[in-house]
This record gives structure tokens, sequence and C-alpha cells, in this order.
């Protein structure tokens, strides 16, 4: 997370168009802007439909991926495993920006670091559900309700969210809805991956896809945006 601070005394005289501000009001309210637009209540309450949808289908899902793999499968899904590796995808977002500053592309290291701000932000509250709700993975064999809060912090029991589908989703949809939508097919394909290794069922890939996808949408829209502080010259930048 980058957190820079600026302080501009006096602040009359500071261009409107540097600024590009969301205003405090005078009661010190900030106007929620563009959270409310992405984190909208309908965009919430098909999300939570699709999560509760998913713990429903969990065992189903899981039974069908089991009982149909191919070597097709096999080759595609360990391919794509890779693109939800941390190790793999945090260095290529930051060799990805490098590139895109170092050849002057204003639009690739844009999206980039973006990229890098949605997987750290998510990152947080990804790993924070994963040690309050210690879930078992499917391939543990105890049931897709094996909840034991708080009581380990093992890898067998880390399945909810799954981290894989977040980072994927979390560092793709930016430069999905920069680019084009048919890069969503790599998080899309990295969150089944995940289910057909039998290491995540249905719900984690969609509660750890969903933070990604929110926090990479975020991100996107937000385009280089200041919080001001009305009348104290303090500007706050993320």
């Amino acid at each position: 997370m980058c957190l820079t601070l600026f302080l501009i005394s006096p602040l009359r005289g500071y261009s409107q168009e540097n600024i590009d501000s969301t205003l405090l009001t005078k009661n010190k309210k900030l106007n929620p802007g563009l959270g409310k637009k992405v984190f909208s209540s309908k965009n919430l309450l098909i999300f939570g439909g699709l999560l509760g949808s998913s713990f429903l289908l969990d065992e189903w899902s899981n039974k069908r991926l089991q009982e149909n793999q191919n070597s097709f499968l096999d080759s595609y899904t360990d391919l794509f495993t890779a693109f939800g590796e941390k190790k793999y995808i945090a260095p290529a977002t930051i060799a990805t920006w490098a590139l895109g500053t170092a050849i002057k592309d204003e639009r690739l290291s844009s999206t980039a670091l973006k990229s890098a701000k949605a997987l750290v932000t998510g990152a947080l509250l990804t790993e924070s559900i994963k040690m309050v709700a210690v879930r078992s993975r499917p391939d543990m064999n105890r049931g897709n309700m094996h909840f034991d809060a708080f009581g380990g912090n093992n890898n067998d029991t880390k399945s909810f969210p799954s981290g894989h589908a977040f980072l994927s989703w979390a560092v793709f949809t930016p430069f999905a809805e920069e680019y084009s939508k048919w890069i969503y097919l790599v998080p899309a394909s990295v969150s089944f991956s995940r289910m057909y290794r039998n290491r995540h069922w249905l719900s984690d890939v969609v509660l750890g896809g969903g933070i990604g996808y929110f926090a990479g949408l975020y991100f996107h829209k937000r385009e280089n945006q200041r919080i001001l502080f009305n009348g104290n010259g303090i500007v706050i930048k993320f």
C-alpha cells in the first residue's frame, strides 16, 4: 500500500486541475463517490447471492470435477495455476510497471501500478479471513462446512478464501478493464484450476475472486485521485 501525504500551504492558488480531488464538506464528511459506485448495493447483493449459492454447490461441483478429469485438463490447470502464484505474479507486476516506465508507456505502467495496489490492499483482507475461518481444504475429506475459527494456521486449513483466485483477479482485472475483457479468462482459469486440483471449494474461489475483482476494479477506476481536506491544506493521495 502506498500512502503519500502532501502538505500544501497556503492552499489558495493551487490549481484545481492538479488537485483532481474529492472534497470534504464543511461537516468534514468525505464524499463516498467512487467507492459508492464500485461497492454499490446492487453489486454487493449480486455478489452475496453468488457467494451464498456457491456454498450450496460446493460438494456437488467438487464431486463433478473429481469424476471428470483428463490429461488435457491436467495440463491446462497446471499451466494456469502458475498465474495465481504470488512468487511469479508479484514480481511480474513490478517488472511490468518498470518496463512501462522505462519505455514511457504511461498506460502500461499506470495499469500495472493499479494492479499492485489492488494486490497489496486485498491481500490484507484475504489473509485475515483465512486466519479467522480456518477452513479445511477439500482434499482433507472433512466436508465443505469444516471450519475451526482461530483453530490453527497451517496450509491445509487455509482454504477460505482462495489466495490464488484473489491474486489473479486483483492483478488481471485492471488489465482486463484497460485492454480487453478477454483477459478475464486468465483469473477465471486460475479459479477453475484450484477447484479441479481439489485444493479449493467453489465458495473459496468465489470469495477470493470477488475480493480481487472489486479491489482491481476500484483501483482501475480510481484515476490519480486525491482526497483534499478542505481548509487545513492537507492532501492525501493513495
